[in-house]
């Protein structure tokens, strides 16, 4: 026991050193000043519990906790731009969650050696830590499983109420993080149940960690049912389940709505659609229940293309990259995160070497560490029935890492034995191949490029922006998001003319129907600087007559039309903009200052 506690702490602590490495780089990091789709959802949120208290918060969409965890800190320590605080506490939760691995080796698979392998090849994993410096749920979310998983192991062999009401607590505040641990509920009570003789007192155990369990998460559920639904943690699964299982999906997060762009917005636009074909108000249980239904139904009408589509999904979890659908692992990495360099270890090594350990786990310690094993079955479902990306597949590899120090210990064993020298030969020159391979693949994508181009922009700095998209404008076939993102800095610069060459470009080249819309309204701000009026109108009809037209679109013609003395249609733009999305104060103001001048 003192030597697994030691390990634990000589591990937290190189994890905290490797972390705060990496964190004193990130700093150079564009993405450490502004914070982008679910960090900026999540640093509002908590933003807003802080002015405006919990009571005034509707059904959570959400899993509650981590919004609440950033309040708490916000508290102590006003975010700023970076929230510094709150990261330094994200590489705290990181540390100990990679540090938890070790006791995890211990208590499910019998061997500390184990665990510490596997938490060698978790810092290894250079996403792990990448994650860590991020301003999202995954840190909270490790900790909160692992160390679940921990006192159930604890609970099995000291059997008592005490015991098991730790774990049921732990796990009721990793619910309170991602919802989908409610799955391991049963788990737990089975785990618990069993470890003790038959008799009346064997479910006493498994019911304390129900009740601890319950009591935990029902005040999440007694907020929802405050505010007019009865919910018992978050109200997504419904929506998240269309996102990831709609005709056109690609196994990775497509939104429900192309004018969706971060939680809050997705919750409007789920409700208002879901109301519009239901033709009445919803609940939000009722919300998700509708777009449940209609994930059944595009499963239903297509089932040859969702199979392919499980495929798709499938291949994203086995990726030896970075399946990533915001930040980008390999480019910030080569650009800003050097240290990340030391950490080469590819999915593809934890995948195989996890896989190998849970064989040699059921065939020679199937009772004691099936639970674990049941936490990494409930993570894979979880991506197969929803969608995947890097973040979301992460606690698939760190559940299987102490599997994958299992195999390593067991095949350096057998080495050292001198038993099957030329299989664990094989296996290892496997390994290798597999890490080196996975790391030579593990590259930037044309759309990480053009992400991280279009923040650079948005903190001004336009140089290093055009530099990061040149490799894609400098490829054999145009990209139209990349010529539409170069337009738009060339736009800022003042360089108009070639801001119009790059607009057209990106129009004639293949664009996503939404961003089409984004790109004729630039493109005809260009030419009204340019005084192509004629043209700039054409421009602005085209992109309102889209189906794909925002409140956006609509203002932004409105102050052509006003700048030009079209009082009527700049009147009836700004009036539909305000009604297309009413919580938006600028056309509102608008119209507004539009009355007064008449």
């Amino acid at each position: 026991m003192k030597a697994s506690r030691f390990a634990t702490l000589l591990v937290f602590a190189a994890a905290l050193a490797l972390l705060v490495t990496v964190w004193l780089q990130y700093r150079r990091d564009p993405f450490s000043e502004i914070l982008i789709s679910d960090a900026l959802s999540y640093h509002r949120w908590a933003e807003r519990i802080v002015e405006n208290g919990l009571s005034s918060e509707p059904v959570f969409h959400q899993a509650p906790l981590f919004p609440l965890w950033l309040a708490a800190i916000y508290r102590v320590s006003p975010a700023g731009s970076p929230p510094t605080l709150a990261i330094l506490v994200q590489i705290l939760l990181t540390s100990a969650a990679i540090a938890l691995i070790v006791p995890l080796g211990r208590e499910f698979l019998g061997s500390t050696r184990a665990g510490v392998i596997g938490a060698v090849l978790v810092l290894l994993h250079g996403p792990f830590v990448f994650h860590g410096v991020k301003l999202l749920y995954l840190p909270l979310a490790l900790v909160g499983q692992a160390a679940a998983f921990v006192a159930l192991g604890q609970a099995r062999e000291r059997p008592g109420p005490f015991g098991a009401t730790i774990a049921g607590a732990l796990l009721g505040l990793s619910v309170l993080v991602r919802t989908e641990m409610l799955l391991a509920l049963p788990v737990f009570f089975l785990a618990l149940a069993t470890s003790r003789p038959r008799g009346p007192q064997r479910f006493v155990p498994a019911a304390a960690c129900l009740v601890a369990c319950g009591l935990v998460i029902a005040p999440a559920t007694l907020h929802n049912a405050r505010h007019g639904d009865l919910v018992l943690v978050a109200s997504s699964g419904g929506e998240n389940l269309f996102i990831g299982n709609q005709r056109g999906a690609k196994g990775d997060y497509s939104p429900i709505d192309p004018r969706a762009g971060d939680i809050f917005s997705e919750r409007i636009l789920a409700t208002l659609l879901a109301e519009q074909e239901e033709g009445h108000s919803l609940r939000p249980s009722e919300v998700s229940a509708h777009w449940r239904a209609k994930a059944v139904r595009e499963i239903a009408a297509d089932p040859v293309g969702w199979l392919a589509l499980e495929v798709r999904k499938l291949s994203r979890v086995v990726h030896p990259g970075d399946p990533t659908d915001g930040y980008s692992f390999p480019l910030e990495r080569d650009l800003y995160l050097s240290a990340l360099h030391l950490l080469p270890l590819p999915a593809w090594t934890l995948l195989a070497a996890g896989v190998i350990g849970i064989g040699l786990a059921l065939r020679d310690r199937r009772e004691q560490t099936w639970p674990l094993i049941a936490w990494v079955v409930i993570q894979f479902l979880t991506l197969l029935v929803f969608f995947v990306n890097t973040r979301l597949r992460l606690p698939l590899l760190y559940g299987l890492a102490p599997f994958a120090g299992v195999a390593l210990e067991e095949g350096w064993n057998r080495w050292r034995s001198g038993k099957g020298r030329a299989q664990i030969g094989v296996l290892a020159v496997t390994l290798g191949v597999l890490t080196v391979g996975g790391a030579w693949l593990t590259a930037a994508t044309p759309r990480d490029r053009i992400r991280l181009a279009a923040v650079l922009s948005s903190q001004g700095r336009l140089d290093e922006s055009l530099a990061v998209l040149t490799p894609v404008l400098s490829g054999p076939q145009p990209y139209g998001l990349a010529l539409d993102q170069a337009g738009w800095v060339h736009h800022k610069r003042g360089d108009l003319g070639e801001a119009t060459a790059r607009y057209r470009a990106a129009l004639a080249a293949e664009l996503p129907a939404a961003r089409a819309v984004q790109t004729r309204t630039r493109l005809a701000m260009v030419l009204e600087k340019q005084g192509r009026l004629e043209e700039s109108g054409e421009q602005h009809d085209l992109a309102v007559a889209s189906a794909e037209a925002t409140a956006g679109t609509l203002y932004e013609r409105g102050l052509f039309r006003l700048r030009r003395g079209d009082l009527t249609g700049a009147a009836r733009d700004l009036r539909a903009a305000s009604e297309l999305d009413p919580r938006w104060p600028a056309p509102r103001q608008a119209l507004e200052r539009l009355g007064d001048s008449d």
